[in-house]
């Protein structure tokens, strides 16, 4: 079987065309072989890491799912609808209270007039400082004049900060808004909810009412580990900012992905066929019942592509065709606002013949399976670093380095070779630097804030 029949085969879709990777550069996007539905924005393609399992082997394969939105210079523009929730805890003051204040500020600025938003702030208590309002001349002046009121007290109630923000929100929320609150915190919570799982649970729930929800952690005193859960099953994006001073320019990043929104509520099913067993999903926060594996999806833009690699085992005991499982993507179209879905199974075949498992292999994916791996062993070193386990830390980077090398040894994966680079210098910091010090929490949310990054 070759790579393009191992990909989908879809009833009623006759024609594979090309789906555009990256971001809309100047120069050619790279392509894959996709699926695209007549009248959607989205590709969605699924890429097994190999056309063909070893009979009597592990039967285990990966699988790339890719989904992209073609870039495209006449977006549609929603108009947005945000609850800015802003930390003002006694940790915040000074500088960094200053550059939130001034961030705040850019962002408004920049909002276009019909625009929505409103400004929470939260210590102990929490103040509706700007309630939801339509943005036009009058108004944004009266709310830059507000953000510079703000002032530090208190302790840190994130999650009555997110629950008001919501609130704000869905005051005015409906489906031709991007609906966003965008949560920002130096501490860790300690009135309120604190627990992890619920303060997820709670960004969850907000993503179910149509709001997702993006956290921003300043400095080196925030719980990443926090920060970053509540961003994935918010549906939204997590940013470590460790100098305050470019706070302003994250929320430009995030504006921009806002207001090239392509399509919405996206979710990504994948049913697995009987027999087949989910070892691993990397990067994204996933649900799973019995065979069917869930994904919700932030909001893609103008010239993304999002790869959610799997990590399967198929049964390879007989010979022959094995359907991996069925893949849906599911959005709503932002340009005609419709509803619209693309389903499609992969399959791989089993065989013993050497020499068709080895031509089988699809370097590009095994490649990107590689990084993902390594970003889940970033990941765990740097917790381990972090409870104080050094020599354990090391042994994980060490290990992951040797096997990243022994990968790209055949990959020759330019990509690959900068994980190991990453890596290298991961085990030079836990070297240099006590977990508690200023170097050793830097060096901690600064390797997770890779992770992240390399797993999406």
């Amino acid at each position: 079987m070759n790579r393009t029949s191992a990909i989908f085969i879809v009833a009623a879709i006759l024609t594979l065309v090309a789906v555009v990777l990256g971001r809309g550069k100047e120069d050619p996007s790279p392509k894959v072989p996709g699926i695209r539905v007549s009248s959607g924005t989205l590709g969605l393609a699924a890429l097994p890491s190999t056309s063909h399992v070893r009979q009597g082997g592990n039967g285990e394969v990966f699988l790339d799912i890719n989904l992209a939105a073609p870039a495209t210079q006449h977006v549609k523009r929603l108009p947005l609808n945000i609850g800015l929730v802003i930390d003002r805890s006694g940790s915040m003051a000074g500088q960094k209270l200053a550059n939130a204040r001034e961030a705040a500020t850019q962002l408004v600025s920049r909002l276009r007039d019909g625009d929505r938003i409103a400004i929470v702030t939260y210590g102990s208590d929490v103040t509706v400082l700007v309630p939801s309002t339509v943005v036009d001349t009058e108004s944004r002046a009266t709310m830059i004049n507000s953000i510079s009121t703000i002032v530090d007290r208190g302790g840190t109630f994130l999650s009555g900060g997110l629950e008001r923000g919501r609130e704000q929100v869905l005051r005015h929320g409906r489906n031709g808004f991007v609906n966003r609150v965008i949560l920002i915190s130096d501490g860790q919570a300690n009135e309120g909810i604190t627990s992890p799982g619920e303060l997820s649970a709670l960004s969850r729930a907000t993503l179910g009412q149509g709001v997702n929800v993006t956290t921003m952690g300043v400095g080196l005193d925030f719980n990443e580990e926090v920060m970053t859960a509540m961003a994935e099953h918010g549906g939204g994006h997590y940013y470590f900012i460790q100098n305050s001073s470019a706070m302003a320019r994250f929320f430009t990043e995030e504006l921009d992905t806002m207001t090239a929104v392509v399509a919405r509520t996206a979710t990504m099913q994948l049913d697995l066929e009987p027999g087949v067993e989910l070892l691993d999903l990397y990067g994204y926060a996933f649900e799973q019942q019995g065979r069917t594996v869930r994904v919700n999806l932030p909001d893609l833009f103008s010239g993304q592509t999002r790869r959610i690699i799997c990590h399967l085992r198929v049964p390879a005991g007989r010979e022959g065709k094995v359907t991996v499982g069925q893949v849906k993507l599911s959005y709503v179209d932002v340009d005609s606002g419709r509803s619209e879905s693309v389903t499609g199974e992969a399959q791989v075949a089993v065989t013993s013949d050497d020499a068709l498992v080895e031509r089988g292999k699809d370097r590009e994916v095994l490649a990107r399976a590689e990084q993902v791996q390594a970003a889940a062993t970033m990941n765990q070193a740097m917790k381990a670093y972090a409870d104080g386990d050094v020599a354990g830390s090391q042994r994980l980077l060490r290990r992951q380095i040797a096997r990243t090398r022994s990968a790209n040894a055949l990959l020759k994966d330019k990509a690959l070779d900068e994980v190991t680079r990453v890596l290298e210098g991961q085990v030079i910091g836990t070297t240099n630097a006590p977990p508690s010090s200023s170097a050793g929490r830097a060096l901690i949310k600064s390797g997770k804030y890779r992770a992240y990054k390399l797993g999406k």
